[in-house]
């Protein structure tokens, strides 16, 4: 059997200096790029889809360009792809690679025959607690609950630090309704229904993460709900739930709060919950988000000295 050549394209970004670009925001009086995607808060180019990557726009770029595999590297700062021979001349790649270059420095080498094959060695399952979060490619494990994330469909496979978070710490809650706000690639969602939540509903404002999340619940046979649409909305049509995770950003978790809180007459708040979980936000973001939910009490935290999640509980 021919094999088909391809080209391997790796872009250096320059590592984005969160809390320097923050303070920076706070002087000059301008607010970071809306989007949901934690650090993406404060990437010049806002990507609704990337909700765990800390290089928004260049992620949207090489997702577009239909890439035959990627991964990242240096804790997000480095993407590498691979486009077969000739894709690099189509009408669509020429200017997008154009892009990627003004982004970072972007290095182009010939692959080696068989990578398509050898790249997966880089998509590792995780082991989160009880949650065996694995590519399709691993077997699963008898003794942890299983939970398969297709990596290609990207969007959130269990490596980001938010979403570990998330995992974690559904673990320490009662099971019941549960909503995944920023649902991305779904691996909050399975990983719930595992757990014994149910039902459960994920909400996406992008719908090819949603298409992605579609996916990966026919590889795990599991049938959440998923949704298009911008859950932090007023008005925009929610199932209760007992249990809402938020994995997206400050700046939407700040218009969420929003929907949590009284009405102007007194009256009950258009949303409510038992357990909330804010993620996707910085150490330094943790008071502003907490103090925007004022019905609620910090129950709980996880950080790694960057990536911060509250556990908030309604003290109504």
């Amino acid at each position: 059997m021919t094999r088909l050549a391809y080209t391997r394209y790796t872009l250096r970004m320059q590592p984005i200096a969160a809390t320097a670009a923050a303070a920076a925001a706070v002087r000059t009086g301008a607010e970071p790029v809306d989007d949901w995607s934690g650090a993406a808060a404060y990437a010049r180019g806002a990507d609704p889809a990337a909700l765990d990557y800390l290089h928004p726009e260049a992620v949207d770029i090489i997702s577009a360009l239909q890439p035959a595999g990627w991964q990242e590297a240096d804790g997000g700062d480095t993407l590498t792809f691979w486009l077969a021979e000739g894709g690099e001349a189509t009408e669509t790649a020429v200017p997008a690679l154009a892009r990627l270059g003004a982004l970072g420095a972007l290095e182009v080498s010939r692959e080696r025959p068989g990578w398509e094959d050898a790249w997966r060695r880089f998509h590792k399952p995780r082991v989160v607690g009880r949650l065996y979060v694995r590519p399709p490619w691993y077997p699963a494990r008898d003794d942890l609950l299983d939970v398969v994330v297709e990596a290609g469909l990207a969007f959130g496979t269990g490596g980001h630090a938010s979403t570990r978070q998330c995992l974690e710490e559904i673990q320490v809650i009662p099971p019941g309704p549960l909503l995944d706000l920023g649902s991305g690639s779904g691996v909050v969602s399975f990983a719930a229904l595992r757990l014994g939540f149910a039902p459960v509903c994920g909400v996406d404002i992008d719908p090819v993460a949603v298409h992605a999340a579609a996916g990966n619940a026919a590889l795990n046979e599991l049938s959440p709900t998923f949704l298009v649409g911008d859950a932090t909305a007023p008005g925009y049509a929610l199932p209760a739930a007992d249990t809402v995770v938020a994995n997206i950003a400050l700046n939407p978790i700040l218009r969420l709060a929003r929907r949590f809180a009284a009405g102007e007459d007194g009256g009950a708040p258009e949303l409510r919950t038992a357990h909330l979980l804010l993620a996707g936000l910085l150490v330094e973001q943790g008071e502003q988000a907490a103090a925007a939910f004022p019905g609620y009490e910090t129950a709980g935290r996880r950080d790694d000295g960057t990536w911060l999640m509250l556990h908030l509980t309604s003290s109504g």
